[in-house]
């Protein structure tokens, strides 16, 4: 069956999880899975008949009223792509107010659009309360690697800043002087720097993805909230992820064990995970790349398509569908 989607989109701009869901939708439209539609002053009528109204949410808000118009709780899904913010997810007291339901700053819980909708995602932890997680997904855009093409870079650790958290800066800091003394190739520029602050524009993404599709080995450090960009945009070039110790989806899930992922808690975990790789890398013993199985895997269970029908799936356990 074919289903007709509205979606209801952020007041103002947009956020990664937005166009994580953006994309599979749209990637699904070409497959004639789905269609879908953005719900305007115009379209109220057509989103009360949609089988599915999704109501995105992101750092600027939502657009609450015109869900309200819309007026169709039982069939509207909450995408909640919000995040603490700076360093606020190491905070406990922080932590526990979210998980309480009663944190009232930025990333918590919307307990108003919990209550009303059929369905809650959020792209951050926690996931109680009925609260399912959705995390960012790899976009089709991210993949430049090309089956067989060369890794020339040994190590890429790029970040847009790195104040936050601090151990971003530690672990290119670190891996700089590693890579110094034990001979290893590396890149290790922010964004900003390397794209002349124009990371945005379509030109400087793909010189960025250029680079990781060379890379053998990507690193990970989330931002202002656990899941970010890089962990996607790297395992969407077939790269080996070395990343801070995963907290995506719920305790216990197997949606992430892949061989080519290694995980550290601090900066002396980082360097015991360095050495692992940097001996794999030397005695030529490093062949994550040629694991095309594991790798399409990757790509089927993670891409954006696979989000967005992830919540299809969810609805239809509903009775919504």
């Amino acid at each position: 069956m074919r289903y007709n989607i509205a979606v209801i989109s952020t007041l103002d701009g947009q956020d990664y999880l937005v166009e994580t869901i953006l994309d599979g939708l749209d990637a699904l439209k070409q497959d004639q899975a789905i269609d879908y539609f953005f719900v305007d002053e115009h379209s109220i009528e057509a989103a009360q008949k949609a089988d599915l109204i999704l109501l995105l949410s992101n750092k600027f808000g939502s657009q609450y009223n015109l869900a309200a118009r819309v007026d169709r709780w039982g069939r509207t899904a909450y995408i909640d792509g919000s995040e603490l913010g700076k360093n606020n997810r190491y905070d406990r007291e922080i932590q526990r107010k979210v998980i309480e339901g009663t944190y009232e700053g930025r990333g918590a819980i919307n307990r108003e659009m919990l209550k009303k909708c059929a369905l809650y995602f959020r792209r951050e932890k926690p996931y109680s309360h009925n609260i399912i997680p959705l995390p960012f997904g790899i976009e089709r855009r991210y993949i430049h690697y090309q089956q067989g093409q060369k890794k020339d870079v040994d190590f890429a650790c790029i970040f847009g800043q790195d104040k936050y958290p601090p151990l971003r800066r530690e672990a290119t800091e670190f891996l700089e002087s590693w890579c110094h003394k034990n001979g290893f190739t590396y890149a290790t520029k922010h964004t900003s720097s390397l794209f002349n602050r124009d990371f945005r524009s379509q030109r400087s993404q793909d010189r960025f993805y250029d680079i990781l599709a060379r890379t053998k080995v990507g690193i990970s450090v989330g931002g202002g909230g656990f899941d970010t960009l890089r962990f996607w945009e790297i395992l969407a070039n077939n790269c080996t992820l070395l990343t801070e110790q995963i907290d995506i989806y719920e305790l216990g899930s197997s949606m992430l064990e892949y061989q080519r992922i290694f995980q550290f808690k601090n900066i002396n975990e980082f360097e015991v995970q360095l050495e692992k790789l940097g001996i794999l890398l030397k005695t030529n013993e490093w062949k994550f790349d040629r694991d095309v199985d594991e790798y399409q895997t990757i790509l089927d269970t993670h891409s954006t398509k696979a989000r967005v029908l992830s919540i299809v799936d969810r609805a239809k356990e509903k009775g919504i569908l």
